[in-house]
């Protein structure tokens, strides 16, 4: 009876036990807070039903109602163990009856136990905890009953008893944990499912979206059959996989596969199954398109079951390709045929490439010059060259160093020429400076250029100083007048101290005001000046009278000579003050005219006056004579020759006075000149 009651009890929880296992792997999911009730309430029926079918021995009743108890506080929380126990004192009391005190009791003190015990050793292995809490069940049962019921201490603690709890348990935990591997290895297997679904899924995805494609194929019956075609590459061409696998190659459309391909393709399907790596370029699928076809030979156990193609457009690597090849030969051509000298040397200045007109330069053949540490650099500059060359290697790859300066280098005959030279830094494709480039350009010719029009340029300023100090020091008016289009002078461009003063401003102001500021435009001098310069005259010379913004007037005589200065129409006028002059002339006029009539009066003098002396001489000389007939007519001619010797006189005072003229004469001629 005893072990029929053992049995039938194990069997009941273990059906019990299962199932709720079996309901628990399909409500993992549920609502925490749903799962503990389901779970305690679960347990709590199976604790219930297996105090229905306890069983009597020896006086007391034994049943497993304590293993849900225990397995529910160890796998499904303090929740679920006490639900648990509310099921337990549930069917204590209404359907065990008796005296349920000391059994409520017991219950309280091992469940508030069980919860320090889930609350604090959580982490503890559950074939200890299921040991640790029979022992404290046990514990509690013995010491509760036994102050209660002293008589039953001893019954309590039949091994019978304790080896059909510990049965139980050992079910109930065998029977969790087996579950629980088997609902994680289900769980681990479904997401491990799921996982492949997603690679194959991933693998789909990213071979649709290659930008190339791949191929496979195998041979069936000596026929090559494609097993795969996808990407991005055949998609872009209007066809999709479903138009090539399956297939033979011969047997695809034309516009997939141009027939005049096939023969060729089929020749590297052949080397590919005989176990070789092939990779060619094929025009596909126009001239205009070129394509990269690698195929690999898929082995097991050293036979080629498969083969896997990959293809990838590389029109854009060809074309870059021959640009990259056009660029390289036009930059061969550029610096083999530049008339600068053109050298690549490492960052220590050693010579790695030079061009033609590097030898031409400087004498050194590219052979001679290869290796060499900058044969062209004379000494006494070899050291500045490299610190340069070791301040362009240090560049900044967002802001490379290009210095360009002019020095002199030297020729393989020692003789240094002026040059001008470019370094750069020559960048790899992480921006590193790896090598500089250096452009020599002779610029011997215009430094000597530079030399001479230096030279006259100071020429030129000496002149210029020299001219400057003319017009400054020249006691004429100097002006510069700048003409408009319509042959109008519109503003001064340069005056002189005497102009500046005739008008009566600083020169700056002069300068700074339009011309008909400063002369009326309806002057008769600037008319005039303006009508011959019309007249295409380009040198003339006027003279009027002027009258200056401040009220002077002067007669003025212009020196006119119009020409061109930076592209625009000027004029030079150097303006003369002739007043004075004029003066001068008109007195030099009469002075001319004084000197005429002095001439005139000394002829007078000695062509009138000495004869009259000589007939006043003899009439004196009559009238002594006594010839009363005669006296009154000598009388008048006296008189006549005094009015005429008077007339004489007062006419030689109106002309010049001459110096004397001198001369010998024969006094007995003159004197007989007289008497006779």
């Amino acid at each position: 009876m005893l072990f029929t009651g053992f049995f039938i009890n194990l069997s009941i929880f273990s059906f019990l036990a299962s199932s709720a296992i079996f309901i628990q792997v399909f409500i993992r999911k549920m609502d925490n807070k749903f799962i503990h009730l389901f779970l305690g309430t679960y347990a709590g029926i199976i604790a219930a039903i297996l105090m229905i079918f306890n069983f009597k021995h020896m006086g007391l009743f034994y049943d497993l109602r304590a293993v849900p108890l225990i397995i529910s506080f160890i796998y499904f929380g303090r929740t679920a163990g006490w639900i648990t126990l509310m099921f337990i004192l549930f069917m204590r009391i209404f359907y065990l009856g008796g005296d349920w005190g000391p059994a409520l009791i017991a219950a309280l003190g091992i469940a508030t136990i069980y919860t320090i015990f889930r609350t604090y050793l959580k982490n503890i292995h559950p074939f200890k905890s299921v040991f640790l809490y029979l022992a404290v069940y046990l514990a509690i049962i013995h010491w509760v009953f036994g102050f209660f019921f002293p008589s039953i201490s001893l019954i309590l603690l039949d091994i019978q008893g304790t080896l059909f709890i510990s049965c139980g348990l050992l079910i109930g935990v065998f029977l969790m944990e087996s579950y629980q591997n088997l609902y994680y290895l289900t769980q681990d297997l479904a997401k491990a499912n799921e996982t492949l679904l997603e690679s194959k899924r991933e693998l789909r995805d990213t071979v649709h979206e290659l930008q190339g494609g791949i191929v496979k194929f195998k041979k069936v019956n000596g026929n090559f059959i494609h097993t795969l075609c996808d990407g991005q590459l055949f998609y872009q061409q209007g066809f999709h996989s479903e138009q090539v696998v399956g297939k033979l190659l011969p047997t695809i459309d034309s516009s997939i596969i141009p027939s005049h391909l096939v023969p060729r393709v089929l020749k590297y399907y052949q080397q590919a199954w005989d176990g070789e790596e092939v990779t060619f370029e094929l025009p596909w699928p126009n001239d205009e398109t070129m394509i990269l076809f690698s195929l690999r030979p898929v082995k097991r156990e050293g036979t080629v079951v498969e083969v896997v193609g990959s293809t990838v457009d590389i029109t854009k690597r060809i074309n870059a390709e021959n640009e990259l090849k056009v660029t390289k030969e036009r930059l061969e051509s550029f610096i083999n045929h530049n008339v600068d000298a053109i050298t690549i040397f490492d960052l220590d200045g050693h010579m790695l490439q030079a061009n033609k007109a590097y030898e031409k330069i400087f004498g050194w053949s590219e052979k001679e010059s290869l290796g060499k540490k900058l044969p062209c650099v004379p000494d006494f500059l070899m050291n500045e060259t490299l610190e340069l060359i070791k301040n362009i290697s240090n560049t900044n790859i967002q802001d490379p160093v290009i210095t360009r300066l002019e020095t002199v280098r030297q020729r393989k005959d020692k003789t240094l020429i002026d040059v001008n030279v470019t370094v750069s830094p020559i960048l790899d494709f992480r921006g590193n400076v790896i090598a500089l480039s250096g452009i020599c350009r002779d610029i011997s010719e215009r430094k000597q250029a530079e030399r001479e029009l230096h030279q006259l340029h100071q020429q030129l300023s000496d002149s210029e100083m020299k001219y400057r100090a003319l017009i400054e020091q020249a006691t004429d008016a100097v002006y510069v007048v700048e003409l408009n289009e319509d042959q109008l002078p519109t503003r001064f461009i340069e005056v002189n101290p005497v102009a500046c003063k005739r008008f009566g401003y600083s020169r700056e102001e002069l300068l700074s005001m339009p011309f008909p500021s400063d002369v009326p435009p309806d002057s008769p001098m600037v008319q005039g000046i303006i009508e011959k310069i019309r007249e295409g005259r380009t040198a003339f010379t006027l003279q009027d009278e002027f009258v200056f913004p401040k009220g002077k007037a002067m007669t003025i005589e212009f020196s006119v000579r119009v020409f061109n200065l930076n592209g625009k129409k000027v004029f030079l006028s150097i303006s003369r003050d002739i007043t004075e002059r004029l003066k001068t002339e008109e007195l030099l006029r009469k002075s001319e005219k004084l000197a005429v009539v002095g001439q005139l009066s000394t002829a007078i003098a000695h062509e009138i006056k000495n004869p009259l002396t000589a007939m006043k001489g003899f009439m004196q000389l009559l009238k002594s004579m006594e010839n009363k007939n005669t006296e009154r007519y000598i009388d008048i001619v006296l008189a006549e020759v005094e009015r005429i010797d008077s007339i004489t006189n007062e006419f030689m005072t109106l002309a010049k006075p001459e110096a004397l003229e001198i001369k010998t004469n024969d006094l007995n001629v003159l004197i007989k000149q007289i008497v006779m």
